[in-house]
């Protein structure tokens, strides 16, 4: 294993755009789940903060190992958990005003849960980065999207703008890694010059 960023079935020529992907999306999930963890031991704080990150860490953790270690295993896995996010997420807009109300008394909820499931996506995409990439961007563009549609029902169109400043990054990562597949692909399948 030359990096252990990249997985090594990834094409030589792929390998620095995967790389640059892995990272970009380590950090940027590093950033957001110390700054997320921060505000939940914070407020409520003490056993029950730590309880609450500890639990919505679990699956993410148990989803990028998952995806570390087998990531042909946990892309299925990580597919259908896009969909129940999606399907949450349009089932909850004929409550947008109760939804917005619950939020706004407990957090971005939507928003923990989006960051939640594009964590062990990042980590995919060290082996799989077309799927994981365009997962990503399924996952980003559709959540936006149908949150959009909920917090403009609720009236609530300036909280759109966490969104707005939080996801393309995340979106940056999933273009370099569709990219990244793009390569891989063209250099194991050469055209024929002539």
């Amino acid at each position: 294993m030359l990096n252990p960023f990249v997985d090594d079935d990834i094409p030589q020529d792929a390998q620095s755009l995967v790389l640059l992907g892995t990272l970009l999306g380590v950090m940027f999930s590093g950033m957001l789940v110390l700054f997320i963890a921060g505000e939940i031991l914070s407020d409520p704080g003490g056993v029950q903060g730590l309880l609450m990150v500890v639990a919505w860490l679990a699956l993410p953790a148990i989803l990028s190992i998952l995806a570390l270690m087998r990531p042909r295993a946990a892309c299925p896995i990580l597919a259908i958990v896009v969909a129940v996010v999606l399907l949450a997420s349009l089932l909850t807009i004929p409550f947008a005003q109760a939804v917005w109300e619950f939020e706004d008394s407990h957090g971005p909820i939507n928003l923990v849960v989006l960051i939640g499931v594009l964590i062990p996506l990042v980590v995919l995409g060290r082996a799989m980065p077309g799927q994981a990439g365009w997962l990503m961007i399924a996952v980003i563009a559709g959540s936006v999207t149908l949150q959009a549609i909920s917090l403009g029902l609720a009236d609530q169109w300036s909280v759109i703008l966490v969104f707005g400043v939080l996801m393309p990054p995340f979106v940056a990562v999933a273009i370099v890694l569709v990219i990244a597949d793009a390569r891989a692909r063209r250099d194991s399948n050469p055209q024929p010059t002539g």
